[in-house]
């Protein structure tokens, strides 16, 4: 018979995240034709303003230096919590490319499963940029995990 302790044990150097919120983070995965977006935040909030991030590092040729821009408000409806997460990309993506601005600064003041108000401040850029059409609904998923939140989006590139 086996004696469970109450308390979860880790191996060695390893310890207990479940109730430690997420930093925010992303990372690009290679996806056929297209670039998978693995996004990890603490909140819906913190995830929306990564996601924005991830969007402006891929629009960017190059580093840039601080916001240019006032802080311009972004107000987004969708049906539910998934599509506003690519809805939310695609209002960036075709901000940057008709007013030649790309957000890189987030604030989201309000998010709920079908709306979402954000302040963003950006740079401007000479040329539409070109690399990201569109956020898709293919195999997109926006998941509650231990600590926050974790999406996955495909980008058509």
């Amino acid at each position: 018979m086996y004696s469970f302790a109450s308390t979860p044990r880790f191996p060695s150097g390893w310890k207990d995240i479940s109730s430690t919120a997420l930093a925010p983070s992303h990372r690009f995965l290679e996806h056929t034709g297209e670039l998978a977006l693995l996004i990890r935040a603490g909140s819906f909030e913190e995830l929306l303003e990564e996601a924005g991030r991830a969007l402006a590092g891929l629009q960017l040729p190059a580093a840039h230096g601080p916001p240019e821009t006032d802080w311009e408000e972004i107000a987004v409806r969708s049906a539910d919590r998934d599509a506003l997460l690519v809805d939310w990309l695609n209002e960036l993506i075709f901000r940057a490319e008709r007013d030649r601005w790309i957000a890189v600064e987030f604030e989201i003041r309000h998010a709920s499963a079908t709306h979402l108000i954000a302040l963003a401040r950006g740079v401007r850029v000479s040329d539409a940029p070109a690399l990201v059409k569109a956020a898709t609904l293919h195999e997109l998923r926006v998941d509650a995990v231990p600590g926050g939140m974790e999406a996955h989006v495909i980008l058509d590139i």
